[in-house]
C-alpha cells in the first residue's frame, strides 16, 4: 500500500467529525409511492428524512460552503482530489482493487472518498492560514513536542534459521527488497518490506530499539525475534534527534501536521469561519447543526488562563460528586 492512501486513512477518520458526503436528491411534489391503499408523500419523507439526517446534512452543507468561500481556489482543490484518486487507482492496480480497499477502510465509493479529499483539501489551507509559524513557536514545538519519524525496511519470517538464510543472501550480493519480496510474510513484503514512517511507541521494543542501534543503511546482522516472528531490519532513517538548524523544514511540517491532527485546533478555526459567516438556521429542528463547532470556536476565543480555571472547576466538580458518591455508598454499605 502507498504512503499517499496511507497518509490519508490518518486524516480520514478525523474528517468525519467535520463533514460527509452529501448525496443530492431532487425536490419531489405529491405521491412517491404507494402500497395498497397506502400513500407515501413526498412530504412525509421529507420529514423522516430531516429528522433522521437533517442536522448531518445541513452541516455538511454548511461546512463545504464556509471553506469554499475562505480558500484561494475551489475548483483547484476539486481538482488536485481527482488527480490524488486517480493516481491512488493506478497505484493500488485498478479501480477494482480501490473499490476494495474503500470497502475495507470504510471510506465510501470513490465519489464519497474524493469529496473527502476535497474537504481535507480546503480544510488544510484554511488551518495553514491560522497556524503560527514563527521561530518561537517551531522552537517551542521541537523542544517539547518534536519526535523524528523512524523508517525501515523489514523481512519477517518464522523461525531464526529462515531470518539467517535472508541474513547471508543479502549480504552476499542479492537486494534486500528482492529477497523481502520472496520470502517475508509481512503485507509489507510486496514493496520489498518498506513500512510507513512511524515514531517512538508505535513498533514493538524490540523493533524499535533495534532500529535505533543501526545507523541509516545498515542492516541487523542477526535476526531481532518479537511475538510476531524474527525480523531482517534495514535502517532507513533511524529516528535520531538532528539539531533544529539541521532539520528545520522537517520540523515544520511535523508542527503543521501536529497542528492539523489538533481537532480542537482544527474545528475551532472552522467554527471561527462559521461565526463569520452571518449564518442563520431558520428551522427549529436544524439550530443545533453546528453548535459543538461554534463553541469550540469560542473556547478557542478565551484566553489560557479562563480554560485552565473552567478545566479545574470541572475536575474539582466531578473529584466533589464522587466524593459524595462514595460517601453514599459507604452509609448505605453501614446501613446494611
Amino acid at each position: 500500500m502507498k504512503k499517499s492512501i496511507r497518509r490519508f486513512i490518518l486524516t480520514a477518520s478525523s474528517l468525519v467529525f467535520l463533514s460527509l458526503p452529501v448525496a443530492n436528491v431532487a425536490a419531489q411534489d405529491g405521491v412517491v409511492a404507494k402500497m395498497g391503499d397506502t400513500e407515501f408523500t413526498a412530504a412525509d419523507l421529507y420529514e423522516d428524512m430531516k429528522e433522521q439526517y437533517g442536522s448531518v446534512t445541513l452541516r455538511a452543507k454548511v461546512i463545504e460552503k464556509v471553506l469554499e468561500n475562505n480558500v484561494k481556489d475551489p475548483a483547484a482543490c476539486k481538482k488536485e482530489a481527482g488527480e490524488e484518486v486517480k493516481k491512488q487507482i493506478d497505484e493500488l492496480g485498478g479501480e477494482e482493487v480501490f473499490n476494495q480497499f474503500l470497502a475495507y477502510q470504510k471510506l465510501g465509493t470513490i465519489e464519497q472518498y474524493e469529496y473527502q479529499l476535497y474537504i481535507r483539501n480546503m480544510l488544510k489551507e484554511v488551518v495553514t492560514q491560522q497556524i503560527d509559524l514563527s521561530d518561537e513557536a517551531i522552537q517551542n514545538f521541537y523542544d517539547k513536542d518534536y519526535q523524528p519519524k523512524m523508517e525501515a525496511q523489514h523481512i519477517l519470517v518464522d523461525t531464526e534459521d529462515e531470518a539467517k538464510a535472508a541474513i547471508k543472501r543479502i549480504n552476499d550480493g542479492e537486494e534486500f527488497d528482492a529477497v523481502a519480496k520472496e520470502v517475508s510474510k509481512d503485507g509489507s513484503a510486496k514493496n520489498g518490506g518498506l513500512l510507513s514512517p512511524f515514531t517512538s511507541g508505535q513498533m514493538v521494543k524490540e523493533f524499535e530499539d533495534a532500529v535505533k542501534s543501526l545507523k541509516n543503511g545498515e542492516m541487523t546482522q542477526e535476526p531481532v525475534k518479537s511475538k510476531f516472528g524474527f525480523h531482517v531490519i534495514k535502517v532507513i532513517n533511524n529516528g535520531e534527534k538532528k539539531p533544529l538548524k539541521d532539520s528545520k523544514d522537517e520540523v515544520v511540517e511535523a508542527y503543521k501536521d501536529a497542528k492539523f491532527a489538533d481537532q480542537q485546533f482544527t474545528y475551532g478555526i472552522v467554527g471561527e469561519l462559521i461565526k463569520k459567516s452571518d449564518l442563520k438556521i431558520m428551522d427549529d429542528s436544524l439550530k443545533t447543526a453546528v453548535d459543538d463547532l461554534l463553541s469550540l470556536a469560542d473556547q478557542k476565543d478565551k484566553p489560557e488562563e479562563d480554560k485552565k480555571e473552567e478545566t479545574k472547576e470541572g475536575d474539582d466538580q466531578a473529584a466533589s460528586e464522587e466524593g459524595q458518591e462514595s460517601a453514599e455508598e459507604t452509609q448505605e454499605s453501614q446501613a446494611e
